[in-house]
Order: structure tokens, then C-alpha cells, then sequence
């Protein structure tokens, strides 16, 4: 039996972070964000390009900002963090009780199982018998081919049923039997024993 998982979610795109700029407040953290904006603005450049240049001073005040005042945390999430420790066992038991309820053993599901075995049990069946079938056709062995073929296929019996005498046990086969004078009473292998059938012919 499966189990059942959550699903995976996959956020749509990239969430756009910002940096926390209330940390500026602080004249330690601002002093600092200063001399680090000068240290990666101070860097040598190699090519002298406006695009090269531009790609230098966005790199300098990206990473600057990053290793002094940081981002900032979203404010209707926090409560979610400060308390995650505290209603994490309670989310997991939800979890986990769902999970149990979703792969109990109910007829749905028994039948699905078994039907799946079934289908799987035939496949693996036929493709044995193809495998087969095609090494005999690669080795040109037909008399195998033939054989295991009619093995799968046939023969097909006749929906009609044989004329039999009295006693049942002898197929009638001989035509000049029906035509003798008089009647012959016969029965048919479809047909209970009690029923009776007279076949004259003129």
C-alpha cells in the first residue's frame, strides 16, 4: 500500500527580499555600512566599459548592505517563527492523523490493490509469452512459433453443439442416418436431457 505524502508546494517565482534600512539607525551599523560601500567601491576595475562599471557599482551596493544591516523579516510571519516550536508537535500529529485516515484499509482501496495486482500479474504474463514468441520467430523456428501461438489464441471452439444418439455418447455424424424412413428422435448437447427433438426427413 502507498503512502500518502503532502504535496510539495513550489512557490510561483522568487520572493523579492528588502533590506532591514531601520538598521541604519544605529550610528555603529551606519558608520560601518559607509566604510564598507567605500572598500567595495575602491575595488580595481578591469575594463573600462559603461556596462562593466554599472555591473561593479550594483555588485558594491548589493553586497554591502548584506554583510551589515541584513534583510528584513516579514512582519506578519513572525508570530508564525516565534511560536513555531510550541504548535510543531501539534501540526505533526494533524499530519500524522490524516495520513492514517487517508491509507486505512477500506474496501475502495482493497479493491484497487487487487485489481492493480491483477492487471501487473497479466502484463508480466504477456510479455513472457511475446519474448517467447518473438525468440522463436528470431530463430526461425516456426513450428514453436505456431505452436505457442495456438497456445494463447486457440483453438476456438464452435458455438454449435455436435448431435449426439439416446445414450449421449456417440456424435452423429453420418448424414445418411437422417435420411432413414420414419423418425429419429435426437438430442442436442446444448439442450437439458429431458428435451427431445424428432428429425424427419422427407
Amino acid at each position: 500500500m502507498r503512502t500518502l505524502r503532502p504535496p510539495r508546494r513550489t512557490p510561483a517565482r522568487v520572493p523579492h527580499r528588502r533590506f532591514d534600512s531601520s538598521n541604519l539607525r544605529v550610528p555603529q551599523l551606519a558608520q560601518h555600512f559607509r566604510e564598507t560601500c567605500k572598500r567595495h567601491l575602491a575595488e580595481p576595475v578591469d575594463q573600462a566599459s559603461v556596462e562593466h562599471h554599472w555591473t561593479t557599482l550594483r555588485d558594491a551596493m548589493t553586497r554591502a548592505p548584506e554583510e551589515t544591516i541584513g534583510y528584513s523579516n516579514k512582519k506578519r510571519q513572525d508570530w508564525f517563527y516565534k511560536i513555531y516550536e510550541s504548535i510543531s508537535p501539534v501540526i505533526e500529529t494533524k499530519r500524522q492523523t490524516r495520513l492514517t485516515m487517508k491509507n486505512q484499509s477500506t474496501a475502495t482501496n482493497k479493491r484497487a490493490h487487487c485489481q492493480r495486482g491483477i492487471r501487473e500479474a497479466q502484463n508480466t504474463w504477456w510479455q513472457r509469452k511475446a519474448a517467447k514468441i518473438q525468440s522463436y520467430a528470431d530463430q526461425r523456428d516456426l513450428r514453436s512459433f505456431y505452436a505457442t501461438t495456438k497456445e494463447i489464441f486457440g483453438p476456438t471452439r464452435s458455438s454449435v453443439g455436435g448431435l449426439k444418439d439416446m445414450d449421449g455418447a456417440t456424435t452423429i455424424t453420418d448424414s445418411a442416418v437422417f435420411c432413414q424412413g420414419g423418425g429419429l428422435t435426437l438430442r442436442t448437447s446444448s439442450t437439458p436431457r429431458s428435451t427431445r427433438q424428432t428429425i424427419c426427413c422427407e
